[in-house]
């Protein structure tokens, strides 16, 4: 029997690419740092027409993508969003990403919210 060493080498799909796919969400503000991106979405996929889409926050980077799961706090505002893994402040275009341990991302509106190829497909495995 002839087995066929295994390679280790990927393949192309021969289908669509994930990323000629429509999103399942639209990106709704989008803020950029050395480290990272934090992007708040709107799910569109599965919503049905009268019911409010679902609005997230994601801390991305090269290679991972954390949701900010909400804390619904009195001293939320528009300007401090808490959340399970970090704490959010908007200052107009800039903002900060505060995390637990004690670090700090400073973070810079972009005018055009449009995310690297690398993130979307990041955020789209995420999602998925």
């Amino acid at each position: 029997m002839n087995k066929h060493p295994i390679s280790g080498r990927i393949r192309y799909f021969s289908g669509a690419h994930p990323l000629d796919m429509p999103l399942p969400y639209d990106i709704l503000r989008l803020f950029t740092s050395a480290q990272g991106y934090l992007v708040e979405i709107e799910h569109l996929a599965g919503q049905a027409a009268a019911a409010p889409a679902a609005r997230e926050w994601l801390w991305v980077t090269d290679r991972s993508v954390t949701s900010l799961r909400a804390l619904h706090t009195e001293s939320d505002t528009p300007q401090v969003h808490h959340f399970r893994e970090a704490q959010l402040q908007l200052e107009g275009i800039r903002a900060q990403l505060m995390w637990p341990n004690g670090d700090r991302q400073a973070l810079m509106a972009c005018s055009m919210p449009a995310l690297p190829a690398t993130q979307h497909q990041l955020i789209h495995n995420h999602l998925s």
